[in-house]
């Protein structure tokens, strides 16, 4: 039998269908993720909600030590990728030439409801890959924070949950304290 050919596009061939629109009639987010394009589930309000909460959260927290980028993409070149991470804390004030590359993130966050097992798996994987050094997954399901850090191969070796009733603070500026209740309004 034979069976489709895929290959897989570099960031570059990506980047360029974006420019010229060549996505304009998807509905929904897309990723380049490994090389293919990734079709992201649109938003409910359980998730909309807790990105709108940590990018007021996170402008707040940095007082512009850090700029931060709310789904926008972060290029990952070796790994074909371009994730477009919910929430993004990023040395360099602006990318009007490209995209962030894993060396200027300092955290990274993703709000996870039906992207759960995509984000604790690919995701995690690529982000470990990359080395980023701290990646928080929100759990909208089990209303917690899961915490990454210290990447090693394709996973991180600092696993922590934050439940509610616990706070967090990222690597990068630990005076930064987030109430875990905070994201999910009872």
């Amino acid at each position: 039998m034979n069976w489709p050919t895929t290959i897989p596009l570099t960031v570059k061939q990506y980047e360029s269908l974006v420019e010229r629109g060549d996505f304009a009639a998807f509905s929904g987010q897309i990723e380049l993720i490994r090389g293919r394009i990734v079709h992201m589930n649109p938003q409910g309000p359980q998730h909309s909600d807790p990105i709108d909460f940590l990018n007021e959260w996170s402008f707040e927290q940095s007082k512009r030590r850090f700029t931060i980028r709310i789904e926008k993409p972060i290029v990952i070149a070796n790994a074909n990728s371009c994730p477009e991470p919910d929430i993004a804390w990023v040395t360099r004030r602006r990318y009007a030439d490209r995209h962030p590359t894993p060396e200027e993130v300092q955290l990274l966050i993703e709000v996870s409801s039906s992207s759960l097992d995509f984000d604790r798996t690919e995701k995690l994987c690529l982000y470990a890959e990359a080395c980023i050094q701290e990646y928080w997954q929100v759990d909208v399901t089990n209303r917690s924070v899961i915490v990454h850090r210290e990447p090693s191969g394709n996973k991180y070796r600092s696993i922590s949950v934050f439940s509610l009733g616990t706070q967090i603070s990222p690597i990068c500026l630990p005076d930064a304290a987030l109430e875990v209740n905070s994201l999910f309004p009872q």
